[in-house]
């Protein structure tokens, strides 16, 4: 199901609740769901696929040896290429729909960033080995975050929560451990091998590598850009988790 497809089903079942009865209601869950979640999803689904192929290391190995840090950060897998242009390509539609429905300059920035740092993975084949987590299994969270902001009055469909406490509260769930699991445990554990691997390829001199070798600066500032978002969005989540259960558990 597309965005096309989540548009056309929204229209022809749109009198099953009121919300749908608006077109706008209806192009929003269409957009969250038929693009944002499911390229998500598919994203993720394509990261966990690619793994065992990709990073074996990760999977046979207690710890990763330093030594082959270079095949690591330069190796190129059909794989992980595939991976990276599926999001190069999510972001630059992703691009166009924040500057259709306008949200904001902090939105066009993160995809802009994307975007560029998938560029550089896809044209100069550098950190393959950690694309299909980076790039992939990562999306988990985000994906189910794309379902919740339906049921976000400013980015979502004013009043869904309201209609549908429930399933707001278990898709908040869902997020929170979905976070925790991809963006802290293994964001954490992932992060210490590739800031380790790019110091590597990055101090050492080989003029075959001359022209990666940028990029593999590129990918550790952005990496220490959104490593502090995940430290910033776990506080969030932990805020607003705090509120959702006071108001669960207030009296009526």
């Amino acid at each position: 199901m597309d965005t096309q497809s989540c548009i056309c089903c929204s229209a022809t079942y749109q009198h099953v609740h009121s919300l749908l009865e608006d077109e706008t209601n209806r192009l929003t869950l269409a957009r969250h769901i038929g693009t944002d979640a499911l390229c998500c999803f598919l994203v993720a689904w394509m990261g966990f696929t690619a793994f065992l192929d990709v990073c074996p290391e990760f999977v046979s190995k207690n710890t990763i040896p330093k030594a082959g840090y270079e095949t690591r950060m330069f190796t190129y897998h059909p794989a992980s290429f595939r991976i990276c242009l599926f999001f190069w390509t999510y972001q630059v539609k992703n691009m166009w729909d924040t500057l259709v429905w306008q949200d904001g300059p902090e939105f066009i920035a993160h995809h802009f960033l994307c975007m560029f740092v998938a560029y550089g993975t896809i044209f100069h084949g550098v950190a393959h080995t950690y694309a299909p987590f980076y790039f992939g299994i990562s999306e988990v969270s985000t994906a189910i975050l794309c379902l919740l902001a339906n049921f976000d009055d400013a980015h979502g469909v004013p009043g869904l929560a309201e209609a549908f406490p429930q399933a707001k509260v278990v898709l908040g769930a869902l997020f929170a451990v979905a976070f925790i699991l991809c963006r802290v445990f293994l964001w954490a554990y992932f992060s210490f091998y590739f800031v380790q691997d790019a110091s590597l390829a990055i101090s050492k001199t080989d003029s075959a590598r001359d022209a990666a070798r940028p990029w593999v600066k590129v990918f550790v500032g952005s990496w220490a850009g959104l490593s502090l978002l995940q430290v910033i969005w776990l506080g969030q989540i932990i805020v607003v988790g705090k509120e959702e259960y006071a108001k669960m558990t207030a009296p009526a």
